[in-house]
């Protein structure tokens, strides 16, 4: 498993380099062998440091798991961010054991592209016009990938993300999860 391992307005030396690459690599190959790559960014947040590690899988473009801490030691936060990610392997393993392995993950039918892209929001209500259209930032191609409804659940969940559109398995349409205000999930179907 290729680890690629940065820092933002900070060092990374040799030893916290050897420490991450050991812990990540036993935690990830204890659930999954076919984890591809995995990426640990730290970065200082005024006198705490954040951890951010995503863990990737098949190709290298599938999320498998991503996680974050906050601490105020760069090895404390990496453990922390590690032990929720491993928390959310050992998850991703055991439902995937619950369906006595009938069910693969979007190896049935094709991605499908898409565009994907990120609007400035909206600053001011009083400056609102309905007419005109949003300031687009960024712009990039996007697979949406084939899903049933609890594989985009957990893709949601394992990846820390608050909604997940995807191609439903099921009936071939356009769906979406995402996280209610509630703490619910709720199911777009089109």
């Amino acid at each position: 498993m290729e680890i690629k391992i940065t820092g933002q307005h900070i060092s990374v030396g040799d030893s916290l380099k050897g420490y991450a690459e050991g812990k990540l690599k036993e935690v990830v190959s204890k659930y999954f062998e076919h984890a591809v790559s995995s990426a640990v960014h730290f970065v200082k947040d005024g006198h705490k440091v954040k951890c951010d590690i995503m863990v990737h899988e098949g190709t290298g473009r599938h999320t498998l798991t991503k996680s974050e801490a906050l601490c105020d030691d760069i090895y404390s936060s990496f453990d922390i961010a590690l032990a929720r990610c491993e928390k959310q392997l050992r998850r991703y393993r055991s439902r995937l054991k619950d369906r006595h392995n009938k069910v693969k993950l979007s190896e049935a039918q094709p991605d499908l592209k898409v565009k994907k892209y990120v609007i400035e929001p909206v600053r001011d209500e009083e400056e609102v016009n309905l007419e005109d259209n949003p300031i687009i930032i960024a712009e990039k191609d996007h697979h949406l990938e084939a899903l049933s409804v609890s594989e985009a659940v957990m893709k949601m969940d394992l990846e820390n993300v608050p909604a997940v559109m995807f191609k439903n398995t099921k009936n071939d349409r356009i769906n979406m999860v995402y996280y209610r205000s509630d703490g619910n999930i709720a199911w777009v179907d089109s």
